[in-house]
């Protein structure tokens, strides 16, 4: 199952990358972007046979920073609903699957159905759904008249965007239900 681990650490390496390029690029949603980078570099990360290359605790610190940041967000916005609340499940689940101690190879620390199961498998099905979305999001929509298509111009592509997130998404649900 290595090659299965390697493929799906470097498809989120990719997609974590891009967030970073974006970022560059839009100058815009950076928090957001960033965010979305730190979860597909960090799944990269626990996926790759080679071996994680950031102390665990620098991981933590990241994903506890997301959910402050985005939490605040929320709190402001008195909704949970929307980007700021997909980021603060988004960092919990990756601080959950670092509490639980994931394994280089996909694989939780092996115990009994417990709490951090019930979560993982809740989890799991928020990013089967939110997958799904992503997946809606990725239909193309024909360019406007006169508009022609360019590399940065298809680096910024909310498709694109929404491509990279059901990739991480849909690895976010295989990681969580290795835990289950």
């Amino acid at each position: 199952m290595d090659w299965v681990s390697g493929g799906l650490a470097a498809a989120c390496l990719g997609t974590g990358l891009l967030h970073v390029l974006r970022v560059a690029l839009r100058r815009r949603d950076v928090a957001a972007e960033l965010s979305h980078a730190a979860m597909g570099l960090g799944m990269a990360a626990m996926l790759s046979p080679l071996g994680n290359p950031v102390p665990g605790p620098v991981w933590t610190v990241v994903f506890v920073l997301g959910v402050v940041w985005f939490g605040g967000a929320v709190l402001r916005s008195r909704t949970f609903g929307g980007d700021a609340g997909h980021h603060v499940v988004g960092s919990g689940a990756m601080l959950l699957m670092l509490a639980a101690g994931h394994s280089a190879h996909g694989r939780g620390v092996a115990g009994t159905l417990g709490l951090a199961s019930v979560l993982a498998l809740a989890l799991t099905g928020y990013f089967a759904w939110h997958a799904l979305r992503c997946a809606d999001g990725c239909r193309r929509a024909e360019p406007a008249p006169g508009v022609v298509a360019t590399r940065t111009r298809t680096l910024v592509a909310p498709q694109l965007a929404a491509g990279a997130q059901l990739v991480t998404a849909a690895t976010m649900s295989v990681m969580l239900l290795g835990m289950v």
